[in-house]
């Protein structure tokens, strides 16, 4: 039942590959990560690291729920800033111009390629990782707690 990093890739962590459980964990806000090409995205500091660019303290309950639960977990390494994964590629609320309060500036008039160039360095990585190797998420039945 080890939660130690099995597989990963710049963008995407999987933690428990091999885990038996009965269920798949996503965590698609696990890091304010990003990454240099993005130039902060215009960011100040403080906004780089705040809830609007991740959600404080769920990959550590993500991997203590999948070494609970002995089940993959498939965590995302980049901010959502960048691109939020719980949306598809194309939803304008996949890569913000405007969070909470906070504006960001290098999601302004993003181009067609760039959109698909984030596409697949973060988004396709982690659907490919959530799917690879685990047929429960094909077969799965999403369900509401």
């Amino acid at each position: 039942m080890s939660s130690a990093i099995e597989s990963s890739s710049p963008s995407v962590e999987i933690h428990n590959r091999q885990g038996s459980g009965p269920a798949v964990i996503l965590c698609e806000h696990a890091s304010h990560h990003i990454p240099e090409q993005y130039h902060d995205l215009g960011l100040k500091p403080a906004h780089r690291c705040s809830h609007a660019a991740w959600d404080p303290g769920a990959r550590a309950v993500a991997v203590t729920l999948s070494a609970m639960l002995d089940s993959p977990l498939v965590a995302s390494r980049i901010s959502r800033l960048v691109y939020d994964c719980n949306r598809p590629p194309e939803a304008e609320s996949a890569m913000p111009e405007r969070v909470e309060v906070i504006d960001v500036p290098g999601n302004h008039q993003l181009t067609a390629e760039e959109r698909s160039a984030r596409v697949e360095a973060v988004y396709r990585p982690v659907l490919r990782r959530r799917d690879s190797g685990d047929r429960r998420v094909r077969r799965a039945v999403p369900r509401r707690c």
